[in-house]
């Protein structure tokens, strides 16, 4: 091959190369141009159902439907899409419970049938928008889609994210099924995401959380725990299940359950002679757990544990020894007890803690 010959391959090359890519723009500049067509279009659509006079409008008020809600015309698949985002829109503002009733109600009836079919879609992001539109609009009526799914999901980690969603969206959906799936959840989400399966159990599902604590995996467990705590759940059934949990062999449980309890802020003769038990035993217990004593007595403000309080002010951590001393201020003539600590004490680092405590709670009254 002459050099001219070479040169003349060189340039065709290019040429094709450059061609490639004009038409690789044109067509992702194009694609973005139709898309912000399409959004300009959604917009204005909702725009349309948002306004007073709009029938959607005139259903959430009366919880009449009529004709022109579901009218077709003027685009299907955009009309669909914006009265969508408009119901989510008016969910997400604060809708008042009737109104939200309503709106689920028509969901259902008007989006139950996409959602089953895009749930069956090979597309990863289908499948996942129509979980969170399921999970939002409470589409109780998809249950066997949601179940056959879940059932034909591969053991892969890959699937673990619409596994998470799919038992997600049983649980905010109120499904009692969701229970035949926790075992699975405790082997393979993270205690994040098992508290998002947990936290939204109501009623007859939180109920059975707490009746049927002992069968549950160990890390549900512990995040029912948390749950209760997070929730602020105060109860009798509770309180006794978690002044039990004090007295688990699992040191995490043991921990969790001081802190809800903490949070609850009072407790049973019986829990505080073993919390007053456990405070003697000292250094013996991990500081972590040490610590949950400490916030415990603070919240509870028994006088027996005040003595606790001020010894485990001399206690090797750091975080143990802030803990007592803001607990022990919290006591009657706590401060006075925190003084003679700064002044008598024989552990410097009680005398410092002591110190730290009264500047700060000097300054807090200064600044009120």
């Amino acid at each position: 091959m002459t050099d001219s010959q070479f040169l003349l391959v060189v340039w065709i090359g290019i040429a094709v190369l450059v061609l490639v890519i004009l038409l690789v723009l044109f067509y992702l500049v194009e694609r973005k141009i139709r898309r912000m067509r399409h959004r300009r279009q959604v917009r204005a659509a909702i725009a349309v159902f948002a306004s007073p006079t709009s029938p959607l409008e005139d259903y959430l008020r009366s919880g009449d439907r009529t004709r022109r809600l579901t009218a077709p015309g003027g685009g299907e698949g955009l009309r669909r899409e914006a009265l969508e985002e408009a119901l989510l829109d008016r969910l997400s503002v604060g809708a008042s419970e009737t109104e939200r009733q309503r709106i689920y109600e028509f969901a259902a009836g008007y989006f139950s049938e996409e959602y089953a079919y895009l749930l069956g879609r090979r597309r990863w992001s289908d499948r996942m928008n129509a979980l969170l539109h399921i999970e939002k609009f409470r589409i109780r009526g998809l249950k066997e889609p949601l179940l056959l799914r879940l059932d034909k999901l591969g053991e892969g980690g890959k699937t673990d994210d619409e596994r998470f969603l799919l038992v997600r969206t049983l649980s905010a959906l109120q499904i009692g099924e969701t229970f035949d799936y926790l075992d699975m959840a405790a082997e393979r989400f993270s205690e994040l995401q098992l508290l998002q399966v947990l936290r939204p159990m109501k009623g007859e599902m939180a109920e059975r959380l707490i009746r049927d604590f002992e069968r549950l995996p160990l890390r549900v467990r512990r995040c029912v725990l948390d749950t209760l705590r997070l929730g602020n759940v105060r109860t009798t059934e509770v309180l006794e299940l978690l002044e039990r949990c004090m007295k688990s062999e699992d040191t995490e449980t043991r921990i969790r359950a001081l802190k809800a309890l903490a949070n609850f802020g009072y407790m049973s003769e019986e829990a505080a002679d073993r919390l007053d038990a456990r405070m003697a035993e000292g250094d013996s217990v991990i500081w972590p757990e040490r610590l949950m004593h400490a916030r415990l007595a603070g919240a509870v403000r028994e006088e027996r544990f005040a003595a606790h309080l001020e010894a485990m002010m001399a206690d090797p951590s750091y975080e143990v020894r802030r803990e007592a001393a803001n607990s022990l201020s919290n006591y009657r003539g706590g401060i006075d007890r925190i003084r003679q600590v700064a002044d008598h004490h024989q552990d410097r680092f009680a005398r410092d803690m002591a110190v730290e405590i009264l500047e700060r709670r000097a300054y807090e009254r200064n600044v009120v």
